[in-house]
């Protein structure tokens, strides 16, 4: 019974370093997952930063980046690649053989940038040997904006920072295990318990009594692997020794083993609350005796300051501040020990909270926030001050990106609008009051009306709506009204923004005016489908609108009939009364064949004197013999034109062929055409020839 006991005794202990060991194991994927956050926020912060600015401001860039690699050791650079090629590393000194490489052509490293831009979300790589020497994971971070000024963002490049594994694990505290060999850490390229041993001996996995836990890296995944512990020399000895006296005295060392065992976790459990407390978190902690004098600084202060926790106990604890700023501090904590004699009232103050400086291992110096309280002992009465430090370092860059954002709001050239879930009207920046000529306070709170867009359609809305929930952006360029009447073509750009439930929280509106860009291509688009001297359709714009025209007539069964037209005696004309009277002539007669036929006829000038006329709807050989008829008459009637004082006579020569009995494509009813025309040029003027009475006609050149 007491041997079993005893058995008992040292399974329980057993177990107490196996749950120890357990919690060392978590703490240990805690501080890590803490550092590795730490690493990321910076490379989405340098991201955000070149997004805001739209491109590279690299003097403003470098300070804020500068700063956040102090307050982050882990990393070991910060490297910018517009276009995938480095430009920028932070810090240059021992990174210039990374300046100038493409990493998309890296033949390891291609592999996770192909990964960003894929995905376009953050990815953790690696560890990779780096190109300027160490040993790093690599987080990339896609960045996108609008690079073009079209509305929608395009790839711009990737923000690369370099986390040095030794320096990580050894934030995270654990360089004694990987040197002794019982950690060992496995997930290449995040891949989990799938990837590659990085880190320790590949053995502690393949051990089956291994201690195993995931580690949440960025993106990817890790897995640690520990070897247990084994019970010290001490337990093993006293349970030795309890086995040879179990008889003797069984009952005393059973009741000396559970004791031993309820210290034992007591002093574990201690233990672990102020590792937990002092290594979880980035604040300072300190702890005095009754004198004054520091009896505990935590880790976080070596991380904060840069010097030794160690160094500083047993000196006086306001050595933590430079000298210049101990009297404020002192004569605050004088007046919170005053009033520890007031039980309760407006005068009582339980703790010390001050904004200060400490100075840096290297000079620098860093605000602070300082939190004192004391206390006390019950037997003692007052034992000592505990306090903390804040690092308010980020908190102020964070205030300074928030002050940039805030400028970029105010200054941007484009109109920006803010929206609630319910499309109500949060802020508009100074631009979009520009627009729409309205005050922001005319604005915020009501439902955004102005600018009204004119194509109200239901596919235009269901285009907006589909895009919004699929990709979280709807960008367009749409006709719109202002209030003053004014239309503008403007550029809509849409966002949508969830909160961390995934619920809508904002829209983000950025309207662009592109009313003179969309006028310069429409003018584009029609110079290059119209004749610069009679403004009709030219060749190019001739195949656009024939193309329709086809289509139409095969959905409805009707017939399209064309004409080649070839003015007679035109050459003369610019021989003898210039080639300014010969435009004239031109000009003059696209319009009259223009007012033949309908409106939805095509007119078109293939060159020199030769016009092409597309008729819609046409159903027999009457109809073009109508036709044909009406363009010859309307050029019988002469021409009074200017710089001549005669009358100018013109004649022409047509050619018809018939879709889709002649031909079925523009190319071929043109060439029928042309065909039946230098028939009807070989009668005489004034003639019509159909391309059907070439086809039985001996020596015709068209009888196809």
């Amino acid at each position: 019974m007491l041997l079993a006991t005893i058995w008992v005794v040292e399974r329980q202990l057993t177990t107490a370093v196996l749950q120890a060991d357990l919690d060392d194991l978590a703490q240990i994927r805690t501080r890590i997952e803490s550092q590795l956050n730490q690493a990321s926020n910076v490379s989405d912060g340098v991201g955000a930063m070149i997004e805001v600015n739209r491109g590279l401001d690299e003097p403003s860039l470098r300070s804020v980046a500068e700063r956040m690699l102090e307050r982050t050791p882990v990393i070991r650079s910060i490297a910018i690649a517009p276009d995938n090629v480095i430009q920028v590393s932070i810090p240059l000194e021992g990174n210039e053989a990374a300046i100038g490489v493409d990493l998309a052509a890296h033949p390891v490293q291609g592999v996770s940038l192909r990964r960003a831009m894929q995905s376009g979300e953050p990815v953790l790589g690696g560890p990779y040997e780096l190109i300027q020497g160490g040993y790093a994971v690599i987080h990339r971070v896609p960045v996108y904006f609008d690079r073009d000024q079209d509305g929608a963002d395009e790839y711009w490049g990737v923000v690369s920072t370099p986390i040095d594994v030794m320096r990580l694990f050894e934030a995270a505290g654990v360089s004694d295990e990987l040197t002794e060999g019982t950690l060992a850490v496995r997930g290449m390229d995040g891949l989990g318990a799938e990837g590659a041993v990085f880190l320790g001996h590949p053995e502690i996995f393949r051990q089956e009594n291994t201690l195993r836990t995931p580690v949440i890296a960025l993106d990817g995944r890790w897995q640690l692997a520990m070897q247990p512990s084994k019970p010290s020399t001490m337990v093993t000895w006293l349970t030795r020794i309890a086995e040879l006296v179990a008889l003797m005295a069984g009952l005393l060392v059973m009741w000396l083993a559970v004791r031993w065992q309820a210290q034992q976790r007591l002093m574990v459990d201690s233990e672990r609350l102020l590792r937990d407390v002092t290594s979880n978190v980035s604040d300072a902690v300190f702890r005095t005796d009754g004198a004054g004098q520091l009896i505990y600084v935590s880790p976080a202060y070596e991380r904060m300051i840069g010097r030794p926790a160690q160094g500083m106990i047993g000196a006086p604890w306001l050595n933590l501040f430079p000298e210049d700023e101990r009297r404020p501090i002192r004569e605050a904590t004088e007046r919170m020990h005053q009033s520890e004699q007031v039980p309760f009232g407006p005068s009582r103050r339980d703790r010390v909270v001050l904004t200060t400086r400490v100075m840096r291992s290297d000079g620098v110096e860093a605000p602070v926030e300082v939190r004192v309280e004391p206390v006390t002992a019950a037997s003692y009465g007052q034992a000592g001050l505990v306090g903390t430090l804040t690092d308010l370092s980020d908190r102020q860059a964070f205030e300074q990106l928030e002050g940039l954002a805030t400028a970029v709001f105010e200054g941007a050239g484009d109109s920006i609008v803010i929206l609630d879930r319910h499309r109500r009207v949060l802020a508009v920046n100074p631009a979009f009051e520009r627009l729409v000529g309205l005050p922001s306070k005319a604005l915020v709170g009501e439902r955004l009306t102005t600018p009204e867009v004119l194509d109200k359609s239901r596919r235009r809305l269901e285009s907006c709506l589909r895009g919004l929930r699929q990709r979280g952006r709807w960008s367009e360029e749409l006709a719109c009204r202002l209030p003053d009447g004014r239309e503008r073509v403007l550029g809509w750009s849409v966002d949508l923004i969830r909160d961390d439930r995934q619920r809508v929280s904002r829209y983000v509106v950025v309207l662009s005016d592109v009313t003179t860009r969309h006028r310069r291509m429409q003018a584009m688009h029609h110079r290059a489908l119209h004749d610069p001297l009679t403004d009709m359709l030219n060749r190019s714009g001739l195949e656009e609108r024939f193309e329709q025209a086809r289509l139409h007539a095969i959905r409805e069964g009707t017939g399209i009939a064309l004409a080649f037209v070839d003015l007679n005696g035109f050459k003369p004309i610019n021989d003898t009364l210039g080639h300014h009277v010969g435009d004239q002539v031109l000009r003059e007669v696209a319009r009259r064949l223009s007012g033949v036929g309908r409106g939805e006829d095509i007119v078109a000038r293939l060159g020199g004197d030769e016009f092409v006329i597309a008729f819609y709807g046409v159903r027999n050989d009457e109809d073009v013999l109508r036709l044909g008829d009406s363009l010859l008459e309307s050029l019988r009637e002469p021409m009074m034109l200017d710089g001549t004082t005669q009358l100018v006579h013109v004649r022409a020569s047509i050619g018809f062929a018939r879709f889709p009995d002649d031909a079925d494509t523009l190319d071929g009813l043109t060439r029928r055409a042309d065909a039946a025309m230098y028939r009807a040029k070989e009668t005489k003027d004034d003639t019509v020839v159909f391309h059907r009475d070439l086809v039985n006609s001996p020596g015709s050149p068209d009888n196809e």
